[in-house]
Parts: structure tokens; sequence; C-alpha cells
């Protein structure tokens, strides 16, 4: 391959040809190595992405990819791989995603979220219309589980900053509100038909990250979206309950 990065080219075949399966650089020697770098290659890591620019045909087209860069650091690796077959040209329709590097100067998302349920009550219906417990008016995260008509529970998570007002939504839904609207006429069918409607609700969470653990405040909205999603996820893998939120991020 001619052009600046031919000698980076060069330089991996040779590393291939000795059996080696990992090259770690500083931008120091690769920059040795062909001639300079650009400033870009110091500050924007897309310019280590395994794509089709000159530099990343120059490793890609030798068998190897990027398999971490570190900015702060200074320092690429890189990583032998298969090299595509030229009697197999891919289709223009055989569209693959970039391989990224590793990011190595941030933090993998390692998260842990813990909230106790506290049973508010049972919701009830009279005179058609829904009756919560009595709720306070705090930001809390809550669960709906509908019992008795189906051999399995289902439930409904939410969010919100007002509990008590949240409640009333529910008894008296806007022509605007479609989810509270939603869920109303899911109550009052299930409780019309004989069904049992428990409340619990957490007014308190906890995050825990990197060993340590403190409170996570439900009065922000990212708080309690983060503890609501944990609830979803959790009985997602435990499939143990049907869900009727709506997976489509508008609940």
């Amino acid at each position: 391959m001619a052009g600046k990065y031919a000698p980076l080219t060069a330089y991996l075949v040779d590393a291939a040809g000795h059996g080696r399966e990992n090259v770690e650089l500083s931008f120091a020697e690769l920059a040795d190595l062909v001639g300079g770098l650009p400033p870009s290659a110091f500050e924007h890591r897309a310019w280590w992405a395994n794509g089709t620019l000159s530099q990343q045909s120059a490793w890609r087209g030798a068998g190897w990819s990027v398999d971490f860069v570190s900015l702060h650091r200074r320092r690429v690796r890189f990583a032998r791989h298969a090299a595509p077959s030229a009697a197999s040209p891919r289709s223009p329709r055989d569209v693959r995603p970039v391989e990224l590097p590793l990011d190595e100067d941030t933090p993998a998302l390692d998260v842990r979220v813990r909230c106790m349920w506290r049973f508010a009550g049972e919701v009830g219906l009279s005179g058609g219309k829904l009756v919560f417990p009595s709720l306070p008016g705090v930001a809390a995260i809550y669960r709906l589980t509908l019992n008795g008509l189906t051999g399995r529970p289902r439930i409904y998570v939410g969010e919100t900053d007002n509990l008590r007002r949240r409640a009333g939504n529910y008894r008296n839904p806007g022509p605007t509100q479609q989810t509270s609207q939603r869920l109303y006429d899911e109550l009052v069918r299930h409780l019309a038909s004989g069904g049992t409607v428990s409340l619990s609700v957490a007014t308190e969470a906890e995050i825990e990250t990197g060993g340590l653990r403190s409170a996570l405040p439900l009065t922000r909205k990212t708080a309690r979206v983060l503890a609501e999603h944990a609830v979803l996820a959790l009985a997602y893998v435990d499939d143990a309950v049907d869900i009727l939120n709506a997976d489509r991020g508008v609940e």
C-alpha cells in the first residue's frame, strides 16, 4: 500500500510474520514510523476507528484493527485479525458497522440501584371511580400489581415528583393524558371483573458505584427514571410477571 501510512502497513505485516497477535505503540513511536501524525490523532478518538480512511486502511489492510487507544496516555494497541478475502468482495448492501476501539480513559459503567418497597395499600373501585390509598405528596417510584384474573400478575411501574398528584391523575385523567387514561381503563376493567390491585411505593433509593454507596435523589427526574427502569429491567429478566408499561420510551 502506497502513501504516508505504508510504513505502518509494512510494520504490521512483519509483526504478523513473526507470529505476533498484539502490537502496542506510543503515539511518538508511530509518528516516527510514518513521519508524523496530524493533530486529529491526538484529539479525536474517531481518527483511530476501524473504518476506511487512509490511516485506518493501513492497519486494516494488513489484517489488524485498533484494540484500544488512550488519548490521555497517547498509546494505541493493534490486534491481529483475519483479513477480508479478496475472492469474496462485499456486496454493496453489506454495510458493516465501524468497529470503534475501546476507550480506556473512561471508566466502564458499573452501577447498582437499591430501593425498598413499602406497601401503600389496595386500589379499589367505588361508583365506577378508582379509590387510591392515602399517599404523601413526595417524589417516588411506584408499582401497581394486578392479581386475581390470570395466572401471572401484571404490573405497571412509574415515577413521579408527587405521588398524591399522580394518584389524582389516575382517578380523573385529562383528555391529553393518554398514559393515565390507558391505565385508568385497565385498572377499572380489572377491578370490575373481580381482580385486585395493590400499590407499593419507594420514596428512597441508593446508588452504588466503585464500591461507594450514596443516596439516589428521587427529587431529580433522572434519578427516578434510573430507578424506574432498573425495576422494569429486573422484571424483564425474572420473567415472573406481565408488564403493562408500553416499552417505547413514552411512559
